[in-house]
């Protein structure tokens, strides 16, 4: 592999070939050139890595010689990640930053560490017969015996549950292996949330996501997205949560309390970006893009 560009994007063998038959890749490609940028498009599954008396990468059975000065990652791919990586190569978004995010509980600790305003999260720390986790414990944490569960891993608004008797805490405790968490359940944005998205710590736009009927509002479960005026104070929240948690590329989930208060309730380091290509028509191609020439320009 000898042609070295400036970035590559990486994407899952399913992901690649289907934005390779819509054309998507042949229009990165296109747009890439408009940005003065040379890139490539790689399919993660096409990797091997070896490790041993050194570390080495391989792509489609051939050694990596020459690496890119970026790659942006569209997948949680922590160990390709860090390769690339230990080769030097600016990684959006860095490995550390995917690890800390996916954790929901770990992401909520830097939040409030940061004091950046997030829902009431309750963790206990699990047992192997799991009996310490009490529906009754957690109610008294929260003040209420109704609140969100989730799966410490969890995305796209699976494994997320509203809660409210003993019975379902207790089963959802047992398929998760004790590994949840519990929050505060804020009434008052039921079905509804703020998906802001900042790259490179500035924040470029942000819409409201409306769910049909159920508490959940992310687009991956049925919801739908409607235009979001700006606002100073999400633009200043969510720039603060997305250096909370180190990320260049995020969507900061938001959720409306009462007396105008607004909450973080998850920091997506992988999002999608339909909701905003839905409402203000920015073309994710242009986000990564932008990132790419902006730090380009930063080194020079």
């Amino acid at each position: 592999m000898k042609n070295k560009c400036d970035v590559w994007f990486l994407y899952s063998g399913y992901t690649y070939n289907k934005k390779m038959e819509s054309g998507y890749i042949d229009s990165l490609r296109k747009k890439a050139e408009e940005y003065n940028i040379s890139m490539d498009v790689k399919d993660t599954h096409k990797f091997t890595i070896v490790s041993g008396e050194k570390n080495e990468l391989y792509y489609d059975g051939k050694k990596v010689e020459n690496f890119p000065k970026f790659a942006i990652v569209r997948r949680y791919e922590i160990y390709l990640g860090r390769v690339l990586e230990m080769n030097g190569v600016k990684v959006f978004n860095n490995v550390q930053a995917m690890i800390d995010s996916r954790n929901k509980l770990k992401t909520h600790q830097m939040l409030s560490y940061a004091e950046v305003l997030s829902p009431k999260t309750v963790y206990i720390v699990p047992k192997k017969s799991l009996k310490n986790i009490t529906y009754d414990e957690v109610c008294k944490r929260l003040e209420s015996n109704t609140f969100i569960l989730k799966w410490v891993y969890g995305s796209q608004g699976t494994h997320v549950h509203l809660v409210d008797n003993e019975n379902t805490f207790d089963e959802l405790v047992k398929k998760y292996d004790g590994k949840i968490l519990c929050q505060e359940f804020i009434k008052s944005s039921f079905g509804m949330d703020i998906r802001a998205y900042v790259i490179g710590g500035k924040y470029i736009g942000a819409a409201i996501r409306k769910s049909n009927g159920s508490f959940k509002s992310n687009l991956a479960q049925g919801g739908e997205a409607v235009l979001f005026e700006e606002d100073d104070k999400i633009k200043d929240l969510a720039e603060k949560a997305a250096k909370a948690v180190n990320l260049d590329i995020c969507g900061v989930d938001i959720l409306k309390g009462e007396n105008d208060k607004y909450y973080i309730c998850e920091v997506n380091c992988v999002p999608g970006f339909k909701s905003i290509s839905r409402t203000k028509k920015i073309n994710e191609k242009d986000i990564f893009l932008t990132l790419i020439r902006d730090k380009m320009n930063n080194e020079e």
